[in-house]
C-alpha cells in the first residue's frame, strides 16, 4: 500500500492511498462471504452459493459496496500509521478507483491535531504568595462549628440576616399566579444567595404579622423558561421570626464536635485552616505556571475542535442540572442553542489550548503515563467513593472511560513535572500525596478528556 500525504488549509490533510490488487481481491472475497450469509439462493445452503450466482442475485454494486466498506476502514487505519498523523475527527473519503481484479485508490480528508509552537516552559518563575490565615477567618470557622449546635428562638422584632422566618407567599405575573410560585407555612433562612435573587433580602425588616408586595425580576437563565427574565410580584406574609442562638463554647461541646476540649478544638481548626491555605497556595502556583506556559505558546485551535468541546461542556452542565431535577429541555432549545454555545466558547477554547500545550510538552519531553499510574488513580477514586477497586476498575474499562482517565493522569504528571522545574517563591516541602492532589485540582477542570496525548 502506498500513502501520499498533502497538507491542506489549517489542520486538514489529504491522504491518497493506493491499494494493491491482491488486497482488493481479498476484500471482494470477504464481501462475497458476508453477503452469502444473508441471502437465500434456491438449491444452495447459506454461504455455499458460487460467487457468480451471488453477484447475479444481489447485483454487482452491492458486492462492490461491501468490499469498499472493508477497504475503506482497513486502508485508513494503516494509512494514518504510515503517514504518522494524529486525527481528531472522523475522515471523509472518496473512492477514486475500485474495480474487481485491479488495484484501488482511496482519498481521505481528515482533521489532524494542530501544530503547537512552544514558548518557554522550564524554570519559569511562580510568584504566588503564600497566604496566612487571618483572625477573622479563624473566628468565622469557629462560629461555623457552633452553628451546627445552634437553636432558633422566636423574637418580637424585624427580621435580620441570619434569622429564620415562617412565611406565606404568592407569586404573580401581570396579576396572574404562576405554577410553583405559591406556598404556605414556608421556612426561609435569611442568607444572601438563597432562593430567588432578591427574595430573602426582601424579608429583612419585616416582623410577624407584616405583609408586603415584593417586585422581583426573574433571572434571565432561570431554569423555568416561561419565567426567565419576567417581572414578578410576590405577596409576602410573615408569621414568625426566629433568631439563631449560638451555644457557649465549653469543653463538653468541644467533645461533641470531636475534640478533647476547647483548646484542642481551636488547635484542630487552626491546623485545618493552615492546611487549606497551604493547599490553595499549591494549587494557585500550578495554575499560574500553567497559564504562563499556555500564554507563551502559539497555535491555531480549529473551530471543529472548539465546537466539540463546547458540546462536551454543555453535556456536563446539563447532566448536572438534570441530577438536580431541572428540566433542561426547557433551557436548551433550538432558539437558545447559539446563546448557550457562546456562553461556553471561551472556556472550551481555554481548555483546548491547555490540552494541546500539555500534549506538545509531553511528546517533546517523553512524559508518559503507565498502567500502574492509572491503577493507582482508580484505587484513589474507588476509596473516595467507597467502592471495591477491582470492581470499579472493571466498570471504567467496560464503560469506555479508561482512556479518558489515563489522559487525566497524564495531564497531572505533566503539570507536576513542570512545577518541579519551576522557580517557586517559598516553595514548601510538600509530600508526594499533597503535590499529586494539588496537581489534580489544576489539571482536571482545565484539560478536555482524550485530548492531551
Amino acid at each position: 500500500m502506498k500513502v501520499t500525504l498533502e497538507k491542506k488549509e489549517k489542520n486538514q490533510v489529504e491522504l491518497a492511498v493506493e491499494i494493491e490488487k491482491e488486497t482488493v481481491e481479498k476484500a471482494y472475497e470477504r464481501a462475497y462471504r458476508e453477503i452469502s450469509q444473508h441471502v437465500f439462493i434456491p438449491g444452495f445452503r447459506r454461504g455455499k452459493a458460487p460467487r457468480q450466482l451471488i453477484e447475479r442475485h444481489v447485483g454487482e454494486d452491492a458486492v462492490r459496496q461491501e468490499a469498499e466498506k472493508a477497504l475503506a476502514n482497513d486502508s485508513y487505519n494503516k494509512a494514518i500509521v504510515e503517514a504518522n498523523v494524529e486525527p481528531i475527527s472522523q475522515p471523509r473519503y472518496e473512492v477514486v478507483a475500485l474495480k474487481k481484479g485491479e488495484s484501488a485508490t482511496f482519498r481521505y480528508m481528515v482533521e489532524v491535531r494542530p501544530d503547537v509552537e512552544l514558548g518557554s516552559y522550564l524554570g519559569l518563575k511562580v510568584d504566588t504568595r503564600r497566604r496566612e490565615v487571618t483572625a477573622d477567618e479563624f473566628d468565622r470557622s469557629m462560629e461555623g462549628l457552633l452553628t451546627r449546635k445552634a437553636k432558633f428562638e422566636t423574637v418580637d422584632r424585624p427580621a435580620q440576616t441570619g434569622d429564620l422566618t415562617l412565611i406565606d407567599f404568592k407569586g404573580t405575573i401581570d396579576g396572574t399566579a404562576f405554577e410553583g410560585g405559591t406556598a404556605t407555612g414556608f421556612r426561609v433562612e435569611i442568607q444572601p444567595g438563597r432562593f430567588i435573587p432578591g427574595f430573602v433580602e426582601g424579608l429583612v425588616g419585616m416582623k410577624a404579622g407584616d405583609e408586603k408586595d415584593l417586585e422581583i425580576k426573574m433571572p434571565e437563565d432561570y431554569h423555568a423558561k416561561e419565567l426567565a427574565g419576567k417581572d414578578t410580584v410576590f405577596h409576602l406574609v410573615v408569621h414568625e421570626v426566629q433568631e439563631r442562638k449560638l451555644p457557649e463554647l465549653t469543653d463538653e461541646l468541644a467533645k461533641e464536635l470531636g475534640a478533647e476540649g476547647v483548646d484542642d478544638l481551636k488547635a484542630k481548626v487552626k491546623e485545618q485552616l493552615d492546611g487549606a491555605a497551604e493547599e490553595q497556595w499549591e494549587v494557585e502556583g500550578r495554575k499560574e505556571l500553567l497559564e504562563k506556559i499556555v500564554a507563551g505558546c502559539s497555535m491555531e485551535v480549529p473551530e471543529s475542535m472548539i465546537k466539540r468541546e463546547i458540546y462536551f461542556l454543555l453535556q456536563q452542565h446539563f447532566d448536572s442540572l438534570a441530577r438536580q431535577g431541572v428540566d433542561v429541555r426547557q433551557m436548551f432549545t433550538e432558539e437558545t442553542r447559539a446563546e448557550w454555545e457562546k456562553r461556553f466558547e471561551e472556556e472550551a477554547t481555554k481548555r483546548l489550548r491547555t490540552s494541546l500545550t500539555l500534549g506538545a510538552i509531553a511528546r517533546k519531553e517523553g512524559i508518559t503515563v503507565s498502567d500502574q499510574d492509572v491503577a493507582e488513580a482508580i484505587a484513589e477514586y474507588a476509596a473516595m467513593l467507597g467502592r471495591d477497586p477491582q470492581q470499579f476498575a472493571d466498570e471504567i474499562v467496560k464503560d469506555g472511560r479508561y482512556a479518558a482517565l489515563a489522559d487525566e493522569v497524564l495531564s497531572n504528571n505533566i503539570i507536576e513535572w513542570l512545577y518541579e522545574r519551576a522557580e517557586v517563591e517559598g516553595r514548601p516541602q510538600a509530600s508526594g500525596d499533597q503535590a499529586a492532589q494539588s496537581a489534580e485540582q489544576v489539571a482536571t477542570p482545565e484539560v478536555p478528556a482524550g485530548e492531551t496525548k
